[in-house]
């Protein structure tokens, strides 16, 4: 049980991992809960913010959405295919592309396994869990609505881009790898810039923090984005918390090296609830939808300063994330000075 007072891990403003857990459900590996998910995915550990407005995208812009969550997945057990390529400017599907998402979400449910998707009928992940030949429609659900829509309005939301994730097969991972895995996506985000070809000032990790308080600083916050944001990373950071300390629990139990990894873990823990907690009287202050006034001098000073809290506990939560990487990275043999990412990242 979380000492911290947040008890309910069921749901989350983060729908993609809330749309995962829910594919996970009608497979083998019902013992998976939303922490893992939000864990071994690393969406719990993201963090990307645009410099002057806080813009509405952030939480999923400026990253590969297939590759990511097929590699989140694998961390979990599962082989992963997607469908749809996510752009900077969003792109419709043609009547092609839109036929073989329709093939795929056909094949999938057919299979009793349920299709992620974006932008039912809100732009949010969810997913397509049936289908009518004969009306032509698909049964769906996200965080908004449990219902049908018919076929043609598939990647033809309110955003208008076309995006699937479906389960292929199931294996059993390897857990040392999988948290191995997991912190090089977490601390690959944390750490390496993804430089925008359009040059839209977003920064991922933890630059985001200081993006964040230049946007508070110019008084250009957008409150309705703002509210959004601050939702979103509250509620994601308690899961970090959340998720290490669980891992503290159980990698205590183990060998010298599961010790090592469950007491950094749960050091880390602690730093990731200090940022949750600062992240979560933002929340307050800035409630989602009505956002608040974080332009207001006052509210933007104490974000600031909120923000400087989050930071500097998300800091010391990455460097020992860092030390439990290079401890998983040595007992495999893999030299603890190799990167599997590149110094700089470019999204379209």
């Amino acid at each position: 049980m979380n000492p911290h007072g947040r008890t309910n891990y069921s749901v989350t403003w983060t729908t993609a991992a809330q749309a995962m857990a829910n594919m996970m459900h009608y497979t083998d590996k019902k013992q998976h809960d939303l922490v893992d998910v939000m864990g071994y995915t690393g969406l719990a550990f993201r963090l990307n913010i645009h410099a002057e407005t806080v813009d509405i995208g952030g939480p999923y812009a400026s990253f590969d959405w297939g590759a990511t969550f097929s590699r989140g997945m694998r961390n979990l057990g599962f082989h992963c295919k997607s469908m749809g390529t996510i752009t900077a400017t969003p792109v419709a599907p043609t009547l092609e592309e839109l036929e073989e998402g329709l093939a795929f979400v056909q094949r999938s449910i057919d299979r009793g396994l349920p299709v992620m998707t974006w932008d039912l009928f809100t732009p949010e992940f969810g997913v397509i869990y049936g289908y009518d030949d004969d009306a032509r429609t698909l049964r769906c659900k996200d965080n908004w609505k449990d219902g049908e829509i018919p076929y043609t309005k598939l990647g033809h939301g309110q955003i208008g881009e076309l995006f699937l994730l479906g389960i292929e097969s199931s294996f059993e991972p390897d857990r040392r790898e999988s948290m191995r895995d997991a912190l090089e996506m977490i601390v690959a985000h944390a750490r390496i810039p993804v430089i925008r070809e359009d040059g839209q000032p977003f920064r991922n990790g933890l630059a985001g923090y200081g993006a964040w308080k230049e946007a508070f600083e110019a008084r250009t916050v957008e409150a309705f984005a703002n509210a959004y944001n601050v939702g979103v990373i509250s509620d994601a950071r308690e899961f970090a918390a959340e998720f290490l300390r669980r891992v503290s629990v159980e990698w205590m139990q183990e060998d010298e090296i599961g010790r090592e990894i469950g007491a950094l873990a749960q050091d880390a823990s602690v730093y990731y609830r200090h940022a949750a907690d600062a992240l979560v009287t933002m929340r307050g202050m800035f409630p989602f939808p009505q956002g608040g006034e974080p332009n207001e001098p006052g509210q933007a000073d104490r974000a600031i300063s909120l923000l400087a809290v989050a930071e500097e506990a998300e800091k010391q939560g990455v460097e020992l994330l860092e030390r439990m990487l290079a401890v998983l990275q040595a007992s495999s043999g893999q030299p603890t000075s190799a990167r599997p990412w590149p110094m700089q990242r470019t999204y379209p």
